[in-house]
């Protein structure tokens, strides 16, 4: 297997297949550097976010940096036109302008995008939503699955939503355990990725599908400091991810009591404060 992609800002999922971009002669060189930087650390910590529109290309580099390493799924939209796809960024690649998205689910996404050419990217980072816009450079197949090059974009627009937040999940601390129902009985196995008053966001250690409206009549995950929160999860999207080879799971809590409710509540509460805390240090 070939080895990944790698910049000196950043390591691609995979390589971008076909012909090195130009300028790229001494690529193997700057590769092992690359990697020594990688495996060293950085040198500095991550330049620090200020306000709500990010224009530094450091600050704009870091934060896709970020994006990539926490497997953020990617809701991709174009003006004018009805929708949500489903993406994830692939790789990052500073030095030449550009970066690689996945492919766009539903397969409508990928005829637009093929058409249309400008698209506005969006998702959330540790409970800090995000978005930018970004041009079609280039569109290419492998193994029947479809990756674009796209502009590294000029600006981000980032800002902290209150109803909603990441959980971190370095170190899969916080697990879940699901079982589907309708005579299946197949018990799922993954970590929560993401938390809202309203829903969750998993990732599952198995290729599932799950269909959109489903409903999970089990489920169980305990949050840090509390007890541990059963509930009923309607599926809202369900994405396998082959690079990665693990399940994304958007979900809507269904059949949830207050005081669990109430719970999440302070556990977002508290995250949100230490998130705040951690932002502005400095």
């Amino acid at each position: 297997m070939a080895p990944p992609a790698v910049t000196t800002r950043a390591i691609a999922a995979r390589p971008w297949p076909g012909p090195d971009p130009p300028g790229t002669a001494d690529h193997g060189g700057r590769m092992f550097k690359a990697l020594q930087k990688v495996f060293r650390g950085p040198s500095k910590p991550p330049p620090l976010i200020t306000g709500h529109r990010v224009r530094d290309q450091e600050q704009i580099v870091s934060l896709l940096i970020q994006i990539h390493q926490a497997h953020v799924l990617l809701s991709v939209s174009v003006a004018d036109h009805e929708g949500h796809f489903s993406s994830a960024l692939l790789g990052i690649y500073e030095e030449h302008g550009f970066v690689v998205l996945d492919e766009l689910t539903p397969e409508a996404g990928h005829r637009l995008l093929l058409r249309e050419q400008k698209v506005e990217v969006a998702g959330r980072l540790e409970g800090v939503e995000f978005r930018f816009d970004t041009r079609l450079q280039e569109a290419r197949e492998k193994s029947g699955i479809a990756f674009y090059k796209m502009d590294l974009p000029q600006e981000i627009h980032y800002r902290q939503r209150r109803k909603d937040f990441r959980i971190q999940s370095r170190g899969l601390t916080t697990r879940f355990h699901g079982l589907r129902g309708k005579g299946q009985r197949q018990i799922l196995k993954g970590y929560v990725n993401d938390l809202s008053r309203k829903g969750i966001g998993l990732i599952l250690q198995d290729h599932v599908h799950l269909v959109q409206g489903e409903v999970l009549p089990s489920c169980i995950i305990k949050l840090p400091g509390t007890e541990e929160i059963a509930f009923s999860m309607e599926v809202r999207f369900c994405r396998y991810n082959q690079q990665q080879q693990v399940t994304r799971v958007g979900g809507r809590f269904r059949d949830i009591d207050p005081q669990s409710l109430r719970k999440i509540s302070r556990v977002i509460n508290r995250l949100e404060r230490a998130n705040a805390r951690r932002l502005h240090r400095g």
